[in-house]
């Protein structure tokens, strides 16, 4: 998908800022429309050592991998609930690649949240015998 094209859905947003990792390195000025477009100015989420990120952390950590010519390959995109979504990439540099997941939650078409899911694909925690699918904990707005 071009930058210049309006992306229409949220997963056309996802699909157009990961296209922005394409391994080549990169000012993080000529993507900051289209980041702004797809994380919501309340963004909170973690990154991939557990710690808790703000949207302004967020852009930090996107501008180093940009500056390093990271490549975001093998995008996957499922909705889990109205407002929710898992969604998986391939992390790619130096010859090392990573698979991300993160639990997300929609808010205006942008993200507001984004979790990376504890035990798999849809981690169940185990609350007083009960079992609560972990995509059911994350804010709800």
């Amino acid at each position: 998908m071009s930058t210049t094209t309006k992306p229409t859905t949220f997963e056309d947003k996802i699909s157009q800022y990961a296209a922005l990792f394409d391994g080549s390195e990169k000012d993080f000025s000529d993507i900051e429309f289209t980041f702004n477009g797809l994380y919501h100015d309340d963004f909170l989420g973690t990154d991939s050592n557990g710690e808790e990120i703000d949207k302004a952390a967020k852009k930090q950590l996107d501008e180093k991998r940009l500056a390093a010519g990271v490549k975001v390959t093998n995008v996957e995109y499922t909705r889990t609930g109205w407002n929710k979504a898992l969604v998986k990439f391939h992390l790619e540099s130096d010859g090392n690649s990573v698979i991300s997941k993160y639990l997300v939650t929609i808010k205006d078409k942008k993200i507001i949240e984004a979790r990376r899911p504890a035990n798999g694909l849809m981690g169940i925690i185990r609350l007083r015998g009960f079992q609560i699918p972990e995509h059911h904990l994350i804010r709800r707005v």
